[in-house]
């Protein structure tokens, strides 16, 4: 089950490590990265966590990756629950998995979510239109990210897919490639509510 997020997870790696190298001015500005076969946009907190988001063409996930100090000493591949609120508009409680090194911004979180399920469009609809994102673990407040852009982060991952999209379309034509047909292992859902996939 975890072999789709792995896959996904190693298709990001490079886009991390180029986002790393962006310098960046303002400490809540969305940034693009992409390579060959992905896209990610990012931005940081003044209190120094990375929230990247990547996709790749032909997968239903978008992966959201959270990155801090704070989580240093998390083993990879561990389960860590963690809390994330958009604004006040309520607590999802999400699966995510531990990265100890994914690149000079430090150990991470990663979680998946998928657009195309209603807790996963509910998601990304929270995100594109806050002004911050709340994580916390284990009842401890890791940081308050701004999201200012959102919406407009979200329009730009968007038109990249799309241009990844085409250039994928043709390679798949000629037999190389395709999307990753099992699901990933992460759940979400708001209190009260059953959890499942994002």
């Amino acid at each position: 089950m975890l072999k789709p997020l792995l896959a996904l997870l190693v298709s990001a790696a490079p886009l991390a490590a180029a986002a790393a190298q962006t310098p960046s001015t303002s400490p809540d500005r969305w940034r693009l990265a992409d390579s060959a076969s992905a896209c990610m946009v990012h931005a940081s907190s003044s209190r120094g966590t990375v929230l990247s988001i990547s996709a790749m063409p032909g997968e239903e996930a978008l992966l959201f990756i959270v990155q801090n100090a704070a989580l240093a000493g998390l083993a990879d591949g561990q389960q860590v629950p963690i809390m994330v609120e958009f604004d006040d508009k309520g607590e999802w409680q999400i699966g995510a998995l531990a990265q100890a090194h994914l690149d000079a911004d430090g150990p991470g979180i990663i979680f998946a979510v998928r657009p195309g399920r209603e807790n996963g469009a509910n998601f990304i609809k929270e995100f594109s239109t806050a002004s911050g994102m709340a994580i916390g673990r284990e009842g401890a407040m890791i940081d308050n990210v701004p999201l200012a852009g959102g919406n407009e982060a979200m329009a730009t991952l968007g038109t990249c897919l799309s241009r990844k999209w085409a250039s994928a379309a043709g390679s798949a034509s000629q037999g190389q490639g395709g999307p990753i047909e099992e699901e990933p292992p992460l759940e979400g859902a708001k209190p009260g509510e059953e959890a499942v996939p994002l």
